[in-house]
């Protein structure tokens, strides 16, 4: 069967010992926040339909784009299309977690990385290093 019939009949799944998540054929590994609920209700653990042809083919592309090993990924498309809610339900329903950032033309890179922020209740001038969230995401995987 071709991709293309593939596309609007993608229904994820789990397989091999709940090791490996998505639709045939492609799979992801499983992360470390699969819980056994997620396990016994694997045949709709997204909160949104994947019936629609639309959402089934997005998964499967996106499925099929993270076949390729320790590539970043990007998404495009106009604000409200589901980019964010398609990734967040598939981290979801694989067991992973999800870090989302958004960019701005106002974002620095202190927004990003980190910066020294006042400690809260320590004496003036007290500072401490506090990640920021892409740095935490890089360090906790």
């Amino acid at each position: 069967m071709s991709l293309n019939l593939r596309l609007g009949q993608c229904i994820p799944e789990l397989r091999d010992s709940n090791r490996l998540y998505g639709c045939e054929p492609f799979f992801i590994e499983t992360g470390p926040e699969i819980s056994h609920d997620k396990i016994i209700c694997s045949q709709a653990p997204l909160t949104f339909s994947l019936n629609a042809a639309t959402p089934a083919s997005n998964l499967c592309r996106l499925l099929r784009a993270l076949q390729l090993p320790k590539r970043a990924l990007l998404l495009e498309g106009s604000p409200g299309v589901g980019k964010t809610s398609l990734v967040s339900a598939l981290a979801r329903a694989a067991g992973h977690r999800v870090v989302r950032i958004n960019l701005s033309e106002a974002t620095e890179a202190s927004d990003l990385f980190g910066c020294d922020l006042p400690v809260e209740g320590a004496g003036c001038g007290t500072f401490t290093w506090r990640d920021g969230p892409l740095l935490q995401a890089l360090r906790h995987g």
